[in-house]
């Protein structure tokens, strides 16, 4: 069986950075793909990725994460200072544990996520 987790951009924005990247670490860890409403910043994923290659190291048969992103990046002053009011970065995210996603397609319109549903 595979698990799928929703997370909203409202819990995720309740989050400090540490706290989302422990929050999706350990579901993943625990064999859960997350769907992220609002998708992560360039930063948080590079952090994602240094933090989960540490945990490799440490954790008995967790390999790794996939990650694939959909929707733009906030890089203007304008958009930043809309999402500092409470406005919606557009794209989602979806991770998962490494062991479970077999293939990620993705073109500009859509995203395919095939698992081994072990």
């Amino acid at each position: 069986m595979v698990n799928i987790e929703f997370l909203s951009a409202n819990a995720l924005n309740q989050m400090d950075a540490e706290k989302k990247l422990s929050t999706i670490i350990a579901a993943v860890k625990n064999n859960k793909i997350l769907v992220l409403e609002e998708g992560l910043s360039r930063e948080e994923e590079r952090e994602l990725f240094t933090r989960t290659m540490k945990e490799i190291n440490k954790t008995r048969g967790f390999t790794g994460i996939e990650i694939v992103s959909m929707g733009e990046e906030v890089d203007d002053v304008r958009a930043a200072f809309i999402k500092m009011l409470g406005g919606k970065t557009k794209g989602f995210t979806i991770v998962g544990p490494e062991k479970l996603v077999k293939e990620v397609k993705r073109d500009p319109q859509k995203i395919g996520f095939a698992t081994s549903g072990k």
